[in-house]
């Protein structure tokens, strides 16, 4: 084989590598994701999720701002 067709086949193997990656990285990546909600929706609500309804309690940093000075 010549030069030429060594460099051919390789660009052509990554070429085919590539293309395989990016098809297994559209077919994993939202199962992926939705893996990882689930994971984190379980740790959010480990103690049951019953607190629907209460709010978290306030401290001084909820606190909106004083109002701007106006002139």
């Amino acid at each position: 084989m010549r030069g030429f067709e060594i460099i051919a086949i390789v660009i052509g193997v990554f070429f085919a590598i590539g293309i395989a990656v990016g098809m297994l990285l559209v077919i994993a990546l939202p199962l992926l994701r939705g893996m990882l909600w689930n994971r984190r929706n379980r740790h959010r609500y480990m103690d049951g999720g019953g607190n629907w309804g209460k709010q978290s309690p306030r401290n001084d940093d909820d606190r909106r701002p004083p109002r701007w000075p106006s002139g």
